[in-house]
């Protein structure tokens, strides 16, 4: 074994247990991540030229390049109101002697967002005057409250630009495209990565790691005989309006091909 087989071994190992010790993250994710890092650092074909990273990754994890796109678009950095803890879709006034929630079929409801956070809550009642009573009071607050949110700090994804420094923004946009056939998705301007997004109170951040870098060569993303790891950026202290001029853009670029009939055939992963 090599020096540089042992330190890429070494590597493996350090990626290996930080992904396994992150709880959150999806199952898919988990795989394509390990396998990512597999092809760069220890796959025996990892110094042949004339493999891409994307087509040995297809191959260790047995599937095709729909699914590649499908693991892609899955990490694409979002805020997702269903995953929030939602309270029962009845009436949410607290009872007078019970310690609990009315519970009864919601005939009013509204959103309210968060002044911090710009996430959303639903809260519903119903028809009781007491519990009408109680809901003027959070109607009243919820007022407007959209308009002075910020943009909503995302909850999910941004998982893949921890591991691995790529032209990721460009790799979003066309996983929507080509799987949910929407091109309506935009960065949030609180950074593509987990890491870089701001702490919620009460929900743990991601873990910054240090970056195994894929390097593009003529549009496709070939190994290197040994990748390197890149420092995690620091976090930038600004304000939000400035986060997204402070990260660069991916140095990286990327292969469109012609649309034809499925992403299987026709979009490649590059």
């Amino acid at each position: 074994m090599t020096p540089d087989d042992r330190d890429a071994l070494v590597r493996y190992d350090q990626l290996a247990s930080r992904v396994y010790g992150e709880t959150r993250m999806p199952s898919g994710t988990r795989d394509l991540i390990l396998a990512l890092g597999w092809v760069t650092l220890r796959d025996p074909q990892r110094h042949d030229p004339t493999r891409s990273i994307w087509e040995r990754t297809r191959d260790v994890l047995n599937v095709d390049n729909k699914r590649i796109w499908q693991l892609i678009l899955e990490d694409v950095p979002r805020y997702d109101s269903d995953l929030h803890d939602r309270p029962s879709w009845g009436c949410q006034a607290p009872m007078v002697r019970a310690k609990r929630l009315c519970g009864r079929t919601s005939m009013y409801g509204f959103s309210e967002f968060d002044p911090v956070t710009g996430w959303a809550t639903f809260w519903g009642f119903c028809n009781r005057p007491r519990c009408r009573e109680y809901m003027r009071t959070i109607e009243a607050r919820a007022k407007g409250s959209q308009q002075r949110a910020p943009e909503p700090i995302p909850n999910a994804g941004g998982l893949l630009p921890l591991f691995f420094t790529w032209n990721w923004e460009a790799k979003y946009r066309k996983a929507m495209e080509l799987i949910r056939y929407s091109t309506s998705w935009e960065p949030p301007s609180y950074g593509l990565s987990a890491d870089e997004w701001p702490e919620v109170p009460g929900q743990e951040k991601p873990k910054a790691f240090p970056k195994l870098r894929l390097v593009a060569s003529g549009g496709d993303v070939v190994a290197q005989p040994a990748p390197k790891l890149v420092p995690a950026p620091a976090r930038a202290e600004t304000v939000r309006s400035n986060l997204r001029a402070e990260h660069p853009r991916s140095q990286f670029s990327v292969v469109t091909l012609p649309r034809r009939t499925s992403p299987t055939e026709g979009e490649q992963v590059t």
